[in-house]
This record gives C-alpha cells, structure tokens and sequence, in this order.
C-alpha cells in the first residue's frame, strides 16, 4: 500500500487545520513535541512541518502535499500545483488564505 504524505502546519495554525480535517471526517491527533500526527486512515502519513518550508517539501519530492500560504509558495518560487485556497485562521482572528499544495508539477 502507498501512502500520500501530507506536509502540516505546524504552530498557530495546526489545530485549527486539524479542524478542517476532521470536518472532512479525519481525525489527526499528536503528542506534544511529535512531528509525526497520528492520522485515522492508514494510506494518510502526516509530517508537521514549518509552513515556510512546505512549499519547498512538495516540491522536492519529500511529501506529496500540503497545506501552506500562498505567501510561502510565492516568496520559494516553488514549482508545485496549487489544487485549491481555503480561507481559515486560528480563532477569533481574521482569517487568511491558504493553499492546498499537489504534487510537483512535471516539465
């Protein structure tokens, strides 16, 4: 079985991402001080990752995808697929603009 490795925000944002994620019907769960979130599909792998350096991840090829601000994709001039903008913050703030990163695009 292959896993689809999934690049985290790690910090403020991570449990309001674990939010989204259980929306969707996914419950991510990880002990303090882990990057590795235990996720309840067994072909999910998740990775709690700085958002600056997601980008830069999915585009070398260290996970598949991930989710990150369109900030971080622009100012790494990474060469990734953005599948969609989702719009949430940490609560009670203002929300900002995510992005949900695909694999590497193929030149």
């Amino acid at each position: 079985m292959s896993l689809l490795k999934i690049g985290l925000p790690k910090g403020s944002l991570q449990e309001s991402t674990f939010r989204i994620f259980a929306k969707a019907g996914y419950n991510i769960s990880v002990r303090s001080r882990s990057y590795f979130p235990s996720i309840d599909d067994p072909e999910l792998e998740g990775l709690l990752i700085r958002a600056q350096e997601i980008a830069r991840y999915v585009e070398e090829g260290v996970i598949d995808c991930g989710l990150t601000g369109r900030d971080w994709v622009g100012e790494n001039d990474a060469d990734v697929v953005v599948a969609t903008e989702l719009v949430y913050a940490k609560q009670g703030m203002r929300p900002v603009r995510w992005v949900w990163l695909s694999l590497k695009t193929r030149t």
